[in-house]
């Protein structure tokens, strides 16, 4: 995938420097800033992710907790009624 990024890139380049007369340098270089940009969106999402997942299973212990809550109440209002 990224080799078909880059070689777009250069496509795109060629394209942009014939219709503009200004110029876009691809370079190995190029590709390497591509893979590590890759890579830090890569763990940014992960992190975003896991504070996700984290907040969802907080949620769900609190509704866990209240379930429970509730049964012990219904209980006791049923054995304080006559």
């Amino acid at each position: 995938m990224f080799k078909n990024i880059h070689k777009s890139v250069e496509r795109y380049s060629i394209r942009f420097t014939n219709e503009l007369k200004r110029y876009n340098y691809v370079t190995p270089t190029s590709y390497l800033e591509l893979l590590s940009l890759y890579k830090t969106i890569l763990q940014q999402k992960r992190i975003e992710l896991s504070k996700q997942v984290e907040r969802l299973r907080g949620g769900l212990d609190k509704l866990n907790g209240a379930n429970t809550a509730v049964e012990e109440m219904k209980i006791t209002l049923t054995d304080m009624q006559p």
